[in-house]
């Protein structure tokens, strides 16, 4: 019998249903980067926090970096992770003043790691759309990168894994590079 290849999940979140699963998916995007990075990583989000994305609090995920240690693993730790492989970050968001703290937290820690070059900023008044972008995967929906997204508001989200879709989006969120409005 063969077995079914899914290329796209839709998952709707609400208060009842909790973030669990969409923790989940982020924690395996984020994860899968880590053994098989992308050269590029797109982060758009109108606003964004430095959120938990891995609990290593029992050191699950010790072996991906020790240094880690025994605590939740942000947002902006795993954004340094990946940029460390050679990645490339884009992150595309609004110049909201709820954004500085994590956009200058980021900043700083990768030109202390000497990573600095692996970072673009991109500021747009008119974003909207929100998604995470990779070689093997699309993450789109409602959902902002923030606490409020992840824990609070009802959301639906798509992952999708179609190579055809990945495509036209990386052409999408190329626009959002070339088109910088950086710090």
């Amino acid at each position: 019998m063969p077995v079914e290849s899914y290329k796209l999940r839709r998952i709707f979140k609400s208060s009842s249903t909790g973030p669990a699963v969409i923790k989940e998916l982020l924690q395996l995007m984020f994860l899968s980067e880590l053994l098989a990075p992308s050269e590029r990583i797109w982060i758009v989000s109108p606003w964004i926090s430095d959120v938990p994305i891995l609990d290593n609090r029992s050191g699950s995920f010790d072996v991906m970096n020790p240094e880690w240690h025994r605590r939740e693993i942000r947002l902006s730790d795993l954004a340094l992770q990946v940029m460390t492989s050679g990645t490339k970050l884009i992150l595309v968001t609004r110049p909201d003043e709820h954004n500085l703290t994590f956009l200058e937290q980021l900043c700083g820690r990768a030109e202390e790691a000497s990573l600095r070059q692996e970072l673009t900023f991109v500021q747009r008044g008119s974003l909207h759309t929100k998604g995470i972008l990779t070689n093997t995967g699309l993450l789109l929906g409602s959902m902002n990168l923030t606490f409020h997204g992840f824990e609070l508001n009802d959301e639906v989200i798509e992952y999708d894994t179609e190579p055809q879709r990945i495509s036209e989006a990386r052409q999408s969120f190329h626009d959002y590079e070339e088109a910088t409005e950086n710090d």
